[in-house]
């Protein structure tokens, strides 16, 4: 009894948890996003009018989850896999592109399926339409991703927010209807995240008198450094090499990249350019830099190619435009998209974690990193089971006589 007494006492004398001020937390993100985040505005994308839409949702949040509820849907109109808001529950859409498997494109009120990931369990092909997306209208999907009706989306906010729903929330199974074929129960993505991540670093094969080095979603592990290497000097006698990068859509960092490109080249070469806009909207002062990589021996002497596709993310699509840049030849569908050199903030006043692009990154030529599109260029990249046109036609024309 004298136990309790006191454990009522202790308790009557903590201080009381301080009120939530969804206001003031606001604030704090608003202006993160418009100091640091180096893509607020773009074309498709207008950041002061997705604020402007959001606000009253936020003020009026009663507690730090509900908050963070509607930041999540603030970052997906935002168009930009690389902008994420956790803390996350097992009730929240998967991270796209790292746990989507189906990339779509929608055309009036169906989805055209564009690209299915290699290692998916969807079962779908390139050019299935999709009508229905757990059980509503494909448009309904979208406003749900969004948090806004489609017909106040741009085209780009639509088309990403279609392929949030179409990832579906990451740990249930999901239930599509494809026309003229009926319903279809997709499996959750979670089980192929874990599949990938359950992978080694990288994946060796000799297909056809080549060497193919897969990136198994890796380039964040620093293992990945040596087993490279490693790899490569195994690998010394075949005549052509091919790198692919096809499964790396969770990005990595650049001490990983500049470990593998060192092995391809002979003295220090520029790969790809930083610019950081928040010094020049605080102090009016441009910041601008340009990346190097320096050779690593072993040194790679025969041909090269290196391929890339929409699960080619961040990282990976810093390494195709560092290739790119250093003369290696690149082949492909358009890339990730991840906009930016990734930094993680955590906010104070609501415990949410912003991931954002804060540098904006660039080839060496000055264009836009999102804008590469692969030397060698196909609308599809993906193989299909056993099937890889990609592979087989980079290996091909790798092989053919120079000149």
């Amino acid at each position: 009894m004298r136990r309790a007494l006191v454990a009522l006492l202790l308790l009557a004398a903590a201080p009381a948890e301080p009120r939530f001020d969804a206001t003031a937390a606001w604030g704090e993100f608003t202006t993160l996003l418009r100091t640091s985040y180096g893509y607020f505005q773009r074309p498709g994308v207008d950041g002061e009018a997705i604020l402007k839409a959001f606000e009253a949702r936020a003020t009026a949040a009663s507690d730090r989850a509900a908050f963070v509820d509607v930041l999540q849907r603030v970052a997906a109109n935002f168009n930009d896999p690389h902008f994420v808001v956790g803390p996350f529950t097992d009730d929240d859409y998967g991270v796209i592109p790292t746990a989507g498997d189906l990339h779509a494109a929608r055309k009036g009120g169906v989805a055209e399926i564009v690209a299915v990931r290699d290692d998916s369990a969807a079962g779908l092909r390139r050019g299935d339409r999709i009508t229905n997306i757990e059980g509503g209208t494909v448009d309904a999907a979208i406003a749900r991703a969004c948090g806004r009706p489609v017909a106040v989306l741009s085209a780009v906010q639509a088309d990403y927010c279609l392929d949030m729903a179409l990832a579906g929330v990451w740990k249930q199974p999901r239930r599509i209807t494809l026309a003229g074929a009926g319903e279809r129960a997709l499996p959750a993505t979670v089980a192929m995240v874990r599949r990938v991540a359950a992978l080694p670093p990288l994946t060796i094969e000799r297909r056809g008198g080549a060497a193919v080095i897969r990136v198994n979603n890796s380039l964040g592990r620093n293992e990945t450094i040596a087993a490279f290497k490693d790899a490569l000097a195994g690998l010394a006698d075949a005549p052509v090499l091919v790198i692919d990068l096809r499964n790396t859509p969770s990005g990595g960092n650049t001490t990983v990249a500049r470990g593998i490109m060192g092995h391809f080249v002979d003295a220090p070469r520029p790969y790809q350019m930083h610019v950081i806009p928040s010094e020049e909207r605080q102090f009016g002062v441009p910041r601008r830099f340009v990346e190097y990589v320096m050779p690593i021996a072993p040194r790679y002497r025969g041909r090269v190619v290196v391929l890339g596709g929409h699960w080619t993310g961040s990282m990976g699509e810093g390494l195709m435009i560092g290739f790119d840049a250093i003369g290696v030849p690149t082949a492909g569908s358009r890339l990730g998209g991840l906009l930016g050199a990734l930094s993680n903030e955590v906010l104070p006043l609501s415990g949410a974690r912003v991931d954002i692009g804060e540098e904006q990154l660039f080839h060496v030529d000055g264009s836009p990193r999102e804008d590469f599109r692969p030397r060698v260029f196909r609308a599809e990249a993906e193989a299909r089971g056993p099937a890889d046109p990609l592979l087989d036609a980079a290996i091909a024309a790798a092989r053919r006589p120079r000149g």
